[in-house]
């Protein structure tokens, strides 16, 4: 019997706390609720802006590369259209821009057939 009044008084006392801390969260102004949700958005954004910022570095970085890209395959296609045909077929051409010939692996056919 004992255990039994122990047990409803600290569930009173629980519910008790729990009404006292729904009144003060109700008794709190509308502003006061705010401000927390008002800071979050404010890291969120400068959050954000730290992000845009990134990106225009990286845009660039990489302006200049792909300005730089271009001119290099500008001059070679120029070296290219001026290189004799005898230059053209050339076996080591492909290396020399990059580009390494591997011959085709021969595929064996299998003997058996199968069932269709």
């Amino acid at each position: 019997m004992a255990d039994e009044s122990s047990q409803k008084s600290t569930i009173q006392k629980s519910v008790n706390q729990e009404s006292v801390s729904q009144e003060s969260v109700i008794q709190e102004s509308p502003t006061e609720i705010a401000k927390p949700i008002i800071a979050q958005c404010r890291r969120e954004i400068a959050a954000g802006w730290t992000q845009i910022e990134a990106a225009r570095t990286d845009l660039k970085r990489t302006r200049v590369l792909h300005e730089r890209w271009s001119e290099l395959m500008k001059a070679a296609a120029a070296v290219a259209a001026a290189a004799s045909p005898s230059e053209e077929l050339s076996h080591d051409r492909p290396r020399s821009e990059g580009f390494v010939m591997v011959p085709a692996l021969k595929r064996r056919r299998s003997r058996r057939r199968s069932a269709s």
